[in-house]
Order: C-alpha cells, then structure tokens, then sequence
C-alpha cells in the first residue's frame, strides 16, 4: 500500500512524501534521498522492492522548494537547474520532519535508515551525523567528501557503494571517504566496472548485476534495524 504524504517543513510549507507500508508490522523505516530525478518512476520500481523486503519507505521531494516533482532521466537540463538551486541545510531538515511525520505511523517500530542515490548519498552521510540515523546507505553517492570533517560524528553502521568507472566520483574521493571513516563500523564497497548510477533502475549506467549485489551487502545492514522495537 503507498501513498503521497503531505509533511511540514521546519521553515514553513509542506512538501509531498511518497510513503509505502509493508505486510508486517511494526517495521523499520527507509528514508530515501533520491538522485537529482527526484521520486520518479524508476525509484518507484526500487521502492516497492524494499517495501516487500519488509520495510517503511517514505521518499520526499526535496525540490520542493525549486522546481517540485519527479524528473525522467530524459529531462538531464532540468535535473541539473534545480540542483543549481538546492541547499543542503535546509534538505536535512526537510529529512528531518519526514522522520518526525513517521511518529503518526504505529506500524514504525523506530528504528530508521537514511538511503541515498547519486546526490542523495550526502544525504545518508550526514544522516548519520546530524539525524541519529541507525544505519546510512549510499549507492554511487556524490558531495560526501564535502562533510568528512563531520566523521567523527559517525557512530551507527554504514554501507556506501561506489563504482569503479564512476566519472562523478573520483577514486581519490572515494579514498578520503575510506580514510576518514576508518576504523568505523561500515562497508565502503568499490565495484569493479560500474559506473556511475549502476543502481538507479532509470540510468543509462544501471548495472542489474551489480545494484544485486550492492543492494545484498547494504541489507545484511538493515535487515538488523527490525529486530529492536523503541515506539
């Protein structure tokens, strides 16, 4: 069962949130920060797949504030505009209440992930270190090494996937990420021939094989947030 979800913004306003359910509750929560194409069509297809694996999945549209509603992969010059225009202090925030608007939801147990895609995966980096997320996920995540001065925040699991072919994400990058998170409780996988957007379901570079396997790794994280229920 889905549906849109209207949330209020901490700076005044609501935004849309798509919000799915699974069979059995109560369950862990997957936030979602979706690419730059927003909670398009693709996404979707990815969603309900998390969805039957158990868990809550609310995705908001964090372009509320710019130019609101999915993008088709097609649409790359609208994608990019609204971008131009996104401020990542604010985005937290609106991550933020989404969190909050799951306290309505007795099916929660509590327990939540913040899971990120292409631009998104700043946003499951500082998950972790401004929300008190249990667990952060990144597939081909882009900016997280703008906030490593924030790693010693990082405290929950983590599972960050990269491509080795990435032209977004260099290996220095990638690197530093490694570096600054090490020692930590987490996986920083680089898989070998992928390229950028290998698990995005809408991108030229998806990867069947590889967004498989990044995806089993990252759930041998989050399958554990169902098994502690706090509300």
């Amino acid at each position: 069962m889905s549906e849109t979800i209207r949330v209020e913004a901490a700076d005044g306003g609501t935004f849309d949130a798509y919000l799915a359910l699974p069979e059995g509750q109560p369950a862990p929560a997957l936030i979602i920060a979706s690419s730059i194409y927003g909670v398009n069509a693709g996404l979707v297809k990815t969603l309900e797949r998390y969805v039957r694996r158990g868990f809550i999945v609310v995705a908001p549209d964090l372009f509320w504030r710019t130019q609101p509603g999915p993008i088709e992969s097609n649409q790359r010059s609208d994608a990019q505009a609204r971008l131009a225009s996104y401020r990542i202090d604010p985005g937290m925030d609106d991550l933020r209440a989404t969190r909050d608007a799951l306290a309505r939801y007795r099916a929660w147990n509590g327990k939540f992930a913040v899971v990120g895609f292409c631009f998104g995966g700043q946003h499951a980096f500082l998950g972790l270190t401004r929300l008190g997320a249990d667990v952060g996920v990144s597939y081909h995540g882009t900016s997280i090494q703008k906030y490593l001065d924030e790693a010693p925040r990082v405290t929950k699991p983590f599972s960050f996937h990269f491509g080795s072919e990435d032209d977004l994400v260099s290996p220095e990058e990638v690197d530093a990420i490694r570096q600054a998170l090490a020692g930590k409780t987490g996986d920083i996988v680089v898989h070998e021939g992928a390229g950028h957007g290998f698990a995005r379901e809408d991108s030229a570079g998806y990867n069947a094989r590889v967004a498989r396997l990044a995806e089993e790794r990252a759930f041998s994280r989050l399958d554990e947030l169902k098994s502690v229920a706090v509300v």
